[in-house]
């Protein structure tokens, strides 16, 4: 398998070249900084599979994180500073130029946004829509698949 990530962190970028190196996987994988589907270089062909753990934590949600986390990563990791739904928009309104009809979005999700996730990828065109649940049973991914129009 070959990939390319997309990070807005420089480092964040940096730290994932450096686990490839350290994994031996460098021949194969690309790591650029782009505000998701806006990078520099362009992005460019399709994908089978795209795969985000965007920042999906409410504003008002912030302050009753574990201190663990909400002290120890950077804030653009885990908040939007709004409703907490806005990478969800931005994925949505660009990734069906990006999949190749087939191809599978995994989104993680906080446990309360399946719904609203959900809807916006319908409303993006994309259909086998599913959530999982991680191991407390808590709603966790959305799945989708891009098809044919």
């Amino acid at each position: 398998a070959i990939g390319t990530g997309v990070d807005i962190s420089p480092a964040a970028r940096s730290h994932a070249l450096g686990n490839a190196i350290a994994n031996r996987v460098s021949d194969r994988a690309e790591f650029r900084v782009g505000d998701w589907f806006d990078t520099d270089p362009p992005l460019d062909g399709r994908f089978d599979l795209i795969v985000s753990n965007p920042p999906y934590i409410a504003a008002a949600e912030m302050a009753g994180l574990a201190p663990e986390v909400r002290d120890f990563e950077p804030h653009i990791a885990l908040t939007d500073n709004a409703d907490g739904l806005s990478a969800y928009r931005a994925i949505a309104s660009g990734v069906t130029r990006f999949l190749t009809t087939g191809g599978r979005l995994l989104l993680e999700i906080g446990p309360s946004q399946a719904k609203e996730v959900s809807r916006l990828l319908q409303m993006a065109g994309l259909g086998e829509i599913n959530v999982l649940k991680d191991l407390d049973g808590r709603d966790r991914v959305v799945s989708a698949t891009a098809i044919s129009r």
